[in-house]
Formats: structure tokens, C-alpha cells, sequence
């Protein structure tokens, strides 16, 4: 038995917090991002840490649009609500196991430690359960970012092990700790 296709999400869809709005990227977002991935703060050993011009932002973007078109990766702008002005993403990415997706987000560092990556998850997770009938979501985070595992926490997501491989920088394995939410 093969399970049935799950619903697209259009372009033009809305996921709405308490404080963020949940939209579409676009290339008019790659200026505000390029600032974020280059700070001193945004932290160098993630993948978009290693982004340092425009036009690596615009193809990221795209990346993130094909993945929309495609139905196998949603990546959400998390705006402020009061003045629109961006705060962050997060991305839901289909993985090989049927109704499993994992979940990735990022703050900009001028927004840390305020909530907004857990109240923008939860929404995405909600979305994820609702419209995609997600039964499972994995994350991983690098082992030092006590703060993303902190988020991944109050989720409800659960420990599940430690990989010491985790992903690549330029060559150099980082280790990360890999979380999970089943649901029944």
C-alpha cells in the first residue's frame, strides 16, 4: 500500500503567532538575511554561517522556492507582526521515511533569546501535524548550541542520540545531538 500524496502548500499561505508572521521567502529578504548569515554573532560552523554574499543568499532562496514547488520543503520568513521586519526561518524538509520531517530554523542574532524560534516552530510543527499529517519530526543541533536544544525541548522533542559525525564545515565533522517527536 502506497500512501497517499500529501497537499502543496501555496505560495501565498500565512502561519500567524501571537508576535510573528510565517510567509514565503523572497528575494527581497536576501539583504536582511546576508546581514544575519555575516554578523559576528551568527555562528560560522552552521551552513548558512557560511554564506557571505548576495548571490549565495538569492541561490539559497531559490533552493528554498524549489523546495516549495516541489512539495518536499517548506521554508517559512518568521517576520515580526508590529513592523514586518524579519526575525528569522524555519523549514520543514520531508525526509525518507513516509510522514517524517525534519525540522531546521534560524534566528537572526539581534533576536536571540526571546522566544521567537519555539513560538514559530510550534506553528510550523502544528502545520506539519495538521496539513502534512506528519507523524514524526527529527532536528539535530550542534552539540555546543545549548540554546537550539533548549528550543528543540519545549517542542517536546526528545533526545535521541548523540552523533559524532553530525554534518560537515568545510571539511570538519560537527558533532550534534538529534532530537525527535513521535506521534501516535
Amino acid at each position: 500500500m502506497t500512501s497517499s500524496p500529501k497537499p502543496k502548500i501555496s505560495t501565498t499561505f500565512v502561519l500567524e503567532t501571537n508576535r510573528c508572521i510565517l510567509r514565503y521567502p523572497s528575494h527581497n529578504d536576501a539583504a536582511v538575511m546576508l546581514i544575519a548569515f555575516t554578523s559576528n554573532e551568527f555562528p560560522k560552523d552552521l551552513p548558512l554561517g557560511l554564506i557571505i554574499s548576495l548571490d549565495e543568499v538569492h541561490n539559497w532562496i531559490d533552493r528554498c522556492q524549489t523546495g516549495w514547488a516541489d512539495g518536499n520543503m517548506y521554508s517559512w520568513v518568521v517576520d515580526f507582526k508590529p513592523d514586518h521586519s524579519l526575525l528569522g526561518q524555519v523549514t520543514l524538509a520531508q525526509m525518507n521515511e513516509p510522514d517524517a520531517w525534519s525540522l531546521s530554523y534560524w534566528i537572526h542574532p539581534n533576536h536571540w533569546g526571546q522566544g521567537y524560534a519555539t513560538e514559530a516552530a510550534e506553528k510550523v510543527l502544528e502545520l506539519g501535524t495538521d496539513t502534512l499529517e506528519a507523524t514524526k519530526f527529527w532536528a539535530g543541533t550542534a552539540e555546543w548550541n545549548t540554546s537550539s536544544e533548549r528550543v528543540l525541548e519545549k517542542l517536546g522533542m526528545l533526545h535521541v542520540t548523540d552523533n559524532p559525525q553530525g554534518y560537515n564545515i568545510q571539511g570538519k565533522p560537527i558533532p550534534t545531538k538529534e532530537f525527535e517527536l513521535t506521534l501516535s
